[in-house]
């Protein structure tokens, strides 16, 4: 989607979702809040700065890209639906940063994750 990302460097699990488990990704409905300084209501509402418009594309294009046949189920989601994922910065076979969603929109600061990630690579010249 991201076409800044290469396809091979995107993880996309498989339907058991099993390395999203072991990577500790939580599902939102099982997500433990806190409601810490680190996640403010506001990321609950960060959706409304897309503005209509992008909201209504982004909801469309997240239903494209759902594994689904037929009619959504809003109340019974498949797994893929409610499992959060994240952000790796991997370097040869070190995972150097790792960002897990707490919810859908909880995302890491791209600075401070190309800041690692530049970091990871100066490290290896």
């Amino acid at each position: 989607m991201n076409p800044f990302v290469p396809r091979e460097g995107i993880l996309v699990d498989d339907y058991d979702h099993v390395l999203y488990k072991k990577l500790g990704f939580s599902r939102f409905d099982e997500a433990d809040l806190g409601w810490s300084d680190t996640l403010k209501t506001s990321k609950l509402l960060r959706f409304l700065d897309l503005g209509a418009g992008n909201l209504w594309n982004y909801a469309n294009m997240g239903l494209e890209l759902a594994p689904l046949d037929g009619r959504v189920d809003w109340l019974n989601l498949p797994e893929g639906g409610i499992r959060n994922g994240g952000t790796l910065v991997v370097s040869n076979t070190d995972v150097v940063y790792q960002w897990s969603d707490k919810i859908p929109s909880d995302v890491p600061n791209v600075n401070h994750v190309l800041n690692r990630a530049r970091k990871a690579a100066m490290s290896k010249v």
